[in-house]
């Protein structure tokens, strides 16, 4: 079975997220996109410390499917350099790790 992962990248409160998730999931790039609750995010950013209101999203897809997925991001996308990071998973139920797989396809 094709290795499988899972991508984080936050969206800012607000942002088409439903839409944007809908695009991934149509064109084969993951095969769920969990979007959680409102998160309060504070980072460094071009030297100064920023606060911003912001969804985290789990994007469960496979190794494969990483680099498609990450063109589709750049391209819609708001932030000019997004979270991205990309998490192998390491254990799971095999029929849900099959799905995921599938899913794409």
């Amino acid at each position: 079975m094709e290795k499988i992962v899972v991508v984080l990248t936050t969206l800012p409160e607000g942002a088409a997220i439903d839409e944007l998730a809908r695009t991934l999931l149509e064109g084969h790039h993951a095969a769920c996109i969990s979007v959680l609750p409102v998160q309060v995010s504070t980072y460094r950013w071009q030297g100064a410390l920023e606060t911003a209101r912001e969804h985290q999203l789990l994007i469960k897809t496979t190794a494969g499917r990483v680099p498609a997925l990450r063109e589709a991001m750049r391209a819609l996308h708001p932030y000019e350099v997004p979270e991205w990071l990309v998490i192998p998973v390491t254990g799971g139920d095999p029929r849900y790790l099959a799905w995921i797989a599938s899913a794409g396809r």
